[in-house]
């Protein structure tokens, strides 16, 4: 995923952003079935993965069977949004990366947690779904800009080696 980054850079600076725009939707590929691998395990699996680490504690168990079985889905999109957000950097292009991460990672999850608590009882289950909701939103934001294309157009100055 972060690899997108240098081979989008590479590509773009040898003059093929067609590449680099390939290159981005194999990572992204290749990381969700590295996801999907894993939230298999997370899925079916969640109890044995917690007792690796000594969880024992019945409600401990509860709360990280829930998040573990959340993580199996939001893995998908989390590593679609880091493959997608790694091109933009790779690009040039920091900006679109910061604004999507404010908003997916504090403005989302802290916003759905603020309206359940305002509204009802805050549980973990909506702390994890909340997570869930931004790493969706991150995903979506970042591919909807990388596919918008803009960041083709980005000069990058490195200035000139003093020899």
């Amino acid at each position: 995923m972060g690899a997108a980054a240098a081979v989008v850079g590479q590509n773009i600076g040898a003059g093929h952003p067609d590449r680099a725009n390939k290159a981005v939707g194999v990572a992204a590929r290749y990381g969700m079935a590295g996801s999907a691998f894993l939230g298999v395990f997370y899925f079916f699996f969640p109890q044995q993965l917690l007792a690796i680490f000594g969880m024992t504690d019945p409600e401990a168990v509860m709360i990280g069977i829930q998040l573990l079985r959340i993580l199996a889905f939001s893995g998908l999109f989390i590593s679609v949004a880091l493959t997608y957000t790694g091109g933009l950097q790779g690009s040039g292009d920091t900006k679109s990366p910061l604004y999507i991460s404010i908003i997916s990672q504090v403005v989302i999850p802290l916003g759905v947690c603020f309206l359940i608590r305002e509204f009802g009882h805050l549980e973990p289950i909506h702390i994890w779904l909340a997570i869930l909701a931004g790493h969706v939103t991150r995903c979506v934001l970042s591919v909807m800009i990388f596919r918008r294309g803009k960041w083709r157009n980005i000069a990058v100055d490195i200035g000139r080696m003093e020899g």
